[in-house]
């Protein structure tokens, strides 16, 4: 006689109507999918921290790219310049 414990209850494993025990198996299943998927996640997890570091390191070796951001104020600025330019040498 085996038993099960759910919800603070016991119940005869046994006894039990198949649909209770078709119900319990899928359970187990589930179970054993998201402890497996847990698994997984956590191994792609600990990859990505890997590459993560491997790939600061390489990208300290690389030339950075110097970037200047223009501001909108600055282009209307030079919009307005060159248009007046433009009116000067008419």
């Amino acid at each position: 006689m085996a038993n099960i414990t759910i919800d603070d209850k016991v119940y005869d494993l046994d006894t039990l109507p198949q649909e209770v025990k078709s119900q319990l198996a899928a359970l187990q299943q589930c179970e054993q999918k998201i402890n497996s998927w847990s698994m997984d996640i956590a191994m792609a997890q600990t990859a990505r921290i890997a590459y993560s570091v491997e790939l600061n390191l390489l990208l300290e070796q690389v030339a950075e790219v110097d970037s200047e951001e223009i501001k909108i104020e600055e282009v209307d600025e030079i919009d307005v310049l060159e248009a007046e330019e433009v009116e000067a040498n008419r």
